[in-house]
């Protein structure tokens, strides 16, 4: 990925209600009496003084999914997503439309 552990452990730590523990595991919470109530759990990898790979589950708005996804380096680096219960890698585009229609958005 674009930036070491340590850079997207300090952008993280920046999110609102985001709870990140030294290890790498994280999480992420947005809470409100509207339907836009969402959170995420994950853990960052790294390898070699650069942040390698991140186990995230859960659910969050696009916005929100990007801002936790730039905390990682993109846009500037390219992602690969592996869907684990599906057993299977996909681009972000491709990645995009699932989870849209996965949230019943199709």
């Amino acid at each position: 990925m674009g930036c070491s552990f340590e850079t997207a452990q300090s952008r993280l730590n920046n999110l609102p209600r985001m709870l990140f523990e030294p290890d790498g595991s994280f999480v992420w919470v947005q809470e409100s009496d509207s339907d836009d109530t969402w959170q995420l759990d994950g853990v960052l990898y790294d390898r070699n003084g650069r942040l390698h790979s991140a186990e995230i589950k859960g659910n969050c708005s696009e916005e929100a999914f990007d801002t936790l996804l730039s905390a990682m380096g993109w846009p500037g680096t390219d992602l690969v997503f592996q869907l684990a219960d599906e057993a299977i890698f996909i681009d972000e585009g491709e990645f995009r439309r699932f989870a849209s229609c996965h949230d019943g958005h199709c």
